[in-house]
């Protein structure tokens, strides 16, 4: 007899065409090719990199607030998005430039040795521009896409599974990063892992060859920019969403970018430490916790996993004010590397949910558009740039005064990490609350009471499985 084929479940698949199955797969594969490619270019090689090249923390907060800035383009491919409804050409088009461009990025001291610091780094910054002005319409046309693929009902579930599968590539990947950084010396290393970031980066967006994109609904506003854009901006719930995940991301941002500074220049820790503790250790964690953030998001609702998981939050920047150089400041950064990946993926698959959710079939790569400028824009970029001119301009002479907290000499990165507790403990407390509005969700009291449950009956069963041994 021939052996029956088995298949590959990794969602809810009823109701859902075979066609549309091999499409959300590719997707989950394509992601996790891109995930070691924004890894790269958004870790422990981007600081390294840019540092070595000599800038300081207000121009490493500006560069990096490029990208963010950029994302007002998304407006304007939204719209010629809405005009031709070319999704998958602009996507293939936008992407494939967006990715090649990391390869000169890494070979900039290379090509110019001869070059000065600032040549250097303005080159660095050209390629940076080239890949951050392709980006919005990666976006627009990608999460557009995702909207009409993705059945509403299993967002949850899939995004969680996807998300899974590319940490497992992000963390091989971080490993490989981390060993091309220690074991090349200089800008030799970063040239390999930037290079490494365009060639997974590239794998993520030919993947989409194979993908059938379904065919975009008519604009409903004649596909004129101006009605297009009344209609996201007047739209009260979704614009709500949009100013809360800004003020959100604005008190991350202030300091995220400093972290990775932090460990390096003042903490002393070496590239695979680094990639160890901030990435592998994070991604593990969030691995392991993804089932459970999808499927309490698609019981309980968005609203009350992101509070649960923002107010937790709002600890992890207020470890960070007590962790200095020794011996012993591995185990707190080990802590709070662990806990912000168990944590994060709460409030982001939370915010990612509403926002696909609420933007309608018809203009929502404007809707989404708008989302990704205002968030990018200030709760990003200017977030960032913010961070770096507090630190040299405010936090710089507060640490030259020599003041101290509990016996600890205070640094310019600690009071900012001390900005950034107080500033999230009030949006997720204070601001959440009253800003997020959503339909059918459970009390944040009952998520508590489930949890704890859940807890005692996995206790129960372990114990149970022990006897037995």
């Amino acid at each position: 007899m021939r052996a029956k084929k088995t298949r590959l479940i990794l969602f809810d698949e009823t109701g859902l065409s075979k066609e549309r199955i091999h499409s959300l797969k590719l997707v989950i594969l394509a992601v996790a090719f891109g995930t070691v490619c924004f890894n790269i270019t958004g870790g422990v090689a981007m600081t390294g990199y840019l540092k070595q090249l000599g800038v300081s923390d207000f121009a490493y907060g500006l560069i990096l607030g490029i990208g963010p800035f950029t994302t007002v383009f998304q407006i304007f491919a939204s719209y010629i998005l809405e005009r031709t409804l070319k999704r998958k050409f602009i996507f293939m088009l936008s992407g494939i430039l967006q990715r090649t461009a990391w390869l000169p990025f890494g070979l900039v001291p290379i090509i110019m040795p001869m070059s000065g610091p600032m040549a250097q780094i303005w080159a660095a910054v050209l390629f940076f521009l080239v890949s951050s002005l392709s980006g919005p319409f990666v976006n627009v046309s990608f999460f557009s896409f995702a909207a009409d693929i993705v059945p509403g009902h299993i967002r949850g579930r899939y995004f969680s599974i996807r998300s899974r599968i590319a940490t497992v590539f992000g963390i091989a990947g971080g490993f490989l990063t981390a060993f091309l950084l220690d074991a090349f010396s200089g800008f030799s290393g970063y040239a390999l892992v930037f290079a490494l970031a365009s060639l997974f980066g590239l794998l993520d967006i030919l993947t989409f060859i194979f993908i059938k994109f379904p065919p975009m609904a008519e604009s409903q506003s004649s596909s004129k920019l101006i009605p297009m854009l009344k209609d996201v901006l007047t739209h009260k719930k979704y614009m709500q969403i949009i100013i809360f995940i800004t003020i959100w991301l604005f008190t991350q941002q202030i300091s995220g970018p400093f972290y990775l500074v932090y460990a390096r220049t003042v903490l002393n820790l070496s590239n695979t430490a680094i990639t160890l503790i901030f990435q592998i250790l994070n991604s593990i964690c969030l691995l392991i916790v993804l089932p459970l953030w999808g499927r309490a998001l698609d019981k309980y609702g968005n609203k009350p996993i992101m509070a649960i998981s923002a107010r937790l939050g709002c600890i992890l920047p207020f470890l960070w004010v007590f962790i200095v150089p020794g011996h012993y400041s591995y185990i707190p950064i080990i802590f709070a590397s662990a806990s912000a990946g168990l944590l994060v993926a709460g409030l982001d698959f939370g915010a990612q949910n509403l926002f696909l959710g609420q933007a309608p079939e018809k203009n929502r790569s404007m809707f989404v558009a708008i989302y990704f400028s205002i968030t990018s824009i200030i709760g990003l970029g200017l977030a960032g740039m913010t961070g770096g001119w507090l630190l040299d301009n405010v936090f710089a002479p507060l640490e030259a005064m020599g003041y101290t907290l509990f016996g600890i000499e205070l640094n310019r990165y600690n009071y900012i990490f001390g900005v950034t507790a107080i500033l999230r403990a009030f949006t997720a407390i204070v601001l959440l609350p009253r800003m997020i509005k959503e339909e059918n969700t459970q009390p944040v009291k009952t998520v508590f009471i489930d949890a704890v449950h859940f807890i005692k009956q996995r206790r129960q069963f372990i114990a149970r499985r022990l006897k037995r041994m």
